[in-house]
């Protein structure tokens, strides 16, 4: 047992070095640097979000996989996904995206004072970035890497796909237990050591994301004037970072398109698909609904009762962070005995509100001082207030965490696949079936039409 978790925990630690390794540097040209195609590069933060891990495995199989495309351009027979290596690489570039989108957004904003008196005062480059501006960074750092560190410790369908024989991860194990061995005992021990340690995770987030805020809060935003990449030779150590991302992230994802192409129009013509279509929406719509609906009503609660600053209130919406989607569902089959689609739609709304209210409380947040007194002041009651004032002030918001949550929903396929719920598949479960039954080609366009609308549904609602 303790071998798995030790695994587990190194493979997350090693995804997160890598993810942090290539997404920092990204996040400083992102910030600080002027080139072409900078906002489509910021724009790829959303693909760790959208973009369920299933398809991202199915992309390294179509392009790195022994039949896949780097093997057919140049002859050979070299694969190094079914290994540890090939895990760490896969998780680390899936999330650097994310890494980068975080670190940039926070970087930009950061004050020049510092800088700038260390630079009067004779300090190099190199010396300012390690001593002044990294330790402002810390907090935005850390927000950042914690997050990935959990995704890659929770993390299922990579694991599933390529993990080395005799070599796993608690997420696997769990699932192993109860689907395979039927060992409930060692299954249920598992579940205990993994939510433990990730509740201990939740709380050094949420600790290291409140520092981030008071650390960021009180400082106006000056707008650094950006130079091209030519300044200093900048692009030198741009390019290879740009490669690495293109070889190991976009062409992946790009391959699963181009491999099912030729298989979509026999994909759409079968009535099975349309069927988890159907489902996914349903489940969709229903899951987005809820999380938008819940994440609204805990901010508008913590707005009105003026308890912004309440350390357990907002440490509330990161728990879910540390429940895992295949102990979640495992419980819950315990306790009804048979999924359904009510049952996977409260499950996803349990572990994916807090997205919504991410989004939400960013905007309630920007209602001013006199405006919520004045709503206080001349509406007939807190209600009315809250239909006056704050729906129509949060009202884009809450369709950019619908669509979020709509977009994680519909990627979700190991919610479905532990529950299995009789005569029900979503797109993504019917893509891991397709892939299962050694219908590559098949898989890749069903797994290539699910990342097509999370991320128009994504890009949508947050435009």
């Amino acid at each position: 047992m303790f071998h798995t978790y030790f695994y587990t925990l190194e493979i997350a630690l090693l995804s997160t070095l890598v993810a942090a390794a290539a997404g920092i540097p990204m996040a400083y040209f992102t910030a600080r640097r002027r080139f072409p195609g900078r906002r489509l590069l910021l724009s790829f933060s959303a693909v760790s979000l959208c973009v369920p891990s299933l398809i991202v495995a199915l992309g390294y199989v179509s392009f790195w996989g022994m039949n896949g495309t780097v093997n057919r351009l140049f002859g050979t027979h070299f694969s190094f996904l079914y290994s540890t290596a090939g895990i760490v690489i896969a998780q680390g570039f899936y999330n650097v995206p994310f890494i980068t989108g975080i670190v940039s957004e926070a970087w930009e904003r950061l004050p020049h004072e510092q800088e700038n008196a260390a630079r009067l005062l004779g300090a190099g480059e190199a010396r300012i970035l390690r001593t002044v501006t990294l330790r402002q960074l810390s907090g935005a750092i850390g927000a950042a890497c914690i997050p990935v560190f959990l995704f890659c410790y929770f993390s299922f369908m990579i694991v599933l796909l390529f993990s080395p024989v005799g070599r796993s991860t608690l997420e696997v194990e769990i699932y192993h237990s109860i689907r395979t061995t039927l060992d409930v005992g060692s299954g249920a021990k598992l579940a205990l050591l993994e939510t433990v340690t990730a509740f201990a995770l939740v709380f050094a987030y949420s600790f290291v994301a409140r520092r981030s805020q008071t650390t960021s809060s009180g400082v106006e935003y000056v707008p650094f004037e950006r130079r091209g990449l030519g300044a200093g030779g900048a692009w030198i150590a741009f390019l290879p970072l740009v490669l690495l991302v293109l070889i190991f992230l976009i062409f992946p994802l790009g391959s699963v398109f181009v491999s099912g192409v030729g298989e979509a129009g026999k994909l759409l013509r079968g009535a099975s698909f349309w069927k988890a279509a159907l489902h996914s929406l349903e489940c969709g719509v229903a899951t987005g609904a809820c999380c938008t609906l819940l994440g609204f009503a805990y901010s508008v609660g913590v707005k009105l009762g003026r308890r912004q600053g309440s350390v357990f209130l907002q440490t509330v919406p990161v728990l879910p962070m540390a429940i895992s989607s295949v102990v979640i569902s495992w419980s819950a089959t315990l306790i009804f005995h048979r999924g359904n689609a009510a049952l996977l739609v409260a499950l996803q709304t349990a572990l994916y509100w807090p997205i919504a209210y991410r989004q939400i409380q960013n905007g309630i947040n920007r209602i001013s001082y006199e405006t919520d007194a004045a709503a206080r002041l001349l509406s007939r009651g807190w209600f009315d207030s809250v239909l006056r004032v704050y729906l129509p002030a949060c009202r884009p918001v809450l369709i950019s965490a619908f669509a979020y949550c709509f977009a994680v929903s519909l990627g979700d396929a190991t919610m479905p696949l532990v529950l299995s719920i009789r005569n029900f598949d979503t797109l993504a479960l019917y893509t891991y079936k397709l892939a299962g039954a050694y219908r590559f080609s098949q898989a890749c366009a069903c797994g290539g039409i699910v990342a097509a609308i999370s991320m128009i549904i994504f890009l949508a609602g947050k435009k």
